[in-house]
């Protein structure tokens, strides 16, 4: 409607704006600082593909893969005073299913952690938790629950504090660059043509999306061209920030196969526009895998090939960012 399209654009205008001068105001207040890093540990992830004789379906899955680790990054004046206290964990924030403004329980940790240390200004970075839910997630006491949730996450940045942080240094060397994402075989438009007619609003509408750019384009893309940015302090710790909503199986893989370098690995990172399931999400298919493409703008689920593609890119910046 006219009007909701006319508080789209109010809301992206004021929201650009906010962003900019939050920016500005943050580059002029550049002081000195020293950086820690440290690692916890968190326990209420659960995977939530657990296969049954039907298929995979979204419930937890106790025996599923998990990535529990809570990285936290301490950011300090010269004399000490921690300033910023930055911090993830691999998890959905959907403890809460209603629809109102509300951070979840990373918004709760942010506040309970800038409660614990006074001053501070606490930061969230999401991990590679797409196929992570929160338990235990139940309506009758969602809202206890996130907090509880919040409460926890705080609790192990600040156990974690309490071991003995290593100092993170310099050079500080950045790499962002795409890889080129393949997808498997769209439908035809005689198969898009019937599910326009489908009882199923969301296959209706996602049918409907890819005839016209069919109409207007002459074709329906075969790729998507995916970021892939490493951020590299010297020899002490190591991010790689991966787009879309990605699967744990790629922070799993990327820590086991890197053990030089501590590393962080983010999702939602860049650019975010569906999953990012991995090459056993994909062979298992479910919701990750190929059914939430009826939510996004991509005609087919990706091809096989995307975990290593991804991978060997960030693998590739990795080795870029080292230096002499």
């Amino acid at each position: 409607p006219d009007e909701q399209k006319h508080r789209i654009r109010q809301y992206r205008r004021e929201l650009t704006e906010k962003l900019i001068a939050e920016a500005k105001a943050a580059l002029a207040a550049r002081r000195p600082a020293r950086l820690e890093w440290a690692e916890g540990r968190l326990g209420f992830a659960m995977n939530r593909r657990r296969p049954t004789a039907r298929g995979v379906i979204n419930s937890p899955h106790a025996d599923g893969p998990v990535d529990h680790d809570v990285p936290v990054l301490r950011i300090d004046d010269p004399e000490g005073k921690p300033r910023a206290i930055m911090f993830g964990y691999a998890c959905h924030a959907t403890t809460l299913s209603f629809y109102d403004y509300c951070g979840d329980h990373p918004g709760f940790a942010q506040e309970y952690v800038e409660q614990r240390f006074p001053g501070v200004t606490a930061l969230f970075i999401a991990g590679c938790g797409a196929d992570q839910n929160p338990y235990p997630r139940t309506s009758d006491r969602a809202l206890d629950l996130c907090r509880e949730h919040g409460h926890a996450l705080a609790n192990a940045v600040e156990a974690a504090l309490q071991g003995v942080p290593r100092p993170v240094s310099g050079p500080l060397r950045t790499a962002l660059e795409d890889v080129t994402l393949d997808l498997a075989e769209p439908p035809g438009k005689e198969t898009l043509e019937q599910q326009a007619k489908s009882d199923n609003k969301y296959e209706r509408l996602h049918a409907e999306f890819l005839l016209a750019q069919l109409q207007h384009e002459g074709r329906i893309p075969a790729t998507y061209t995916y970021p892939v940015q490493v951020v590299r302090f010297g020899s002490d710790l190591l991010m790689v920030a991966l787009a879309g909503e990605v699967v744990v199986d790629y922070s799993l893989r990327l820590k086991h196969e890197l053990t030089d370098t501590p590393l962080w690995v983010a999702g939602y990172s860049n650019d975010v526009f569906a999953y990012i399931p991995s090459a056993r999400v994909l062979k298992e298919g479910g919701y990750e895998g190929t059914g939430a493409i009826l939510y996004s703008s991509l005609p087919s689920p990706f091809a096989t090939s995307i975990e290593d593609r991804i991978v060997g890119k960030a693998k590739e910046l990795m080795r870029a960012t080292q230096g002499k």
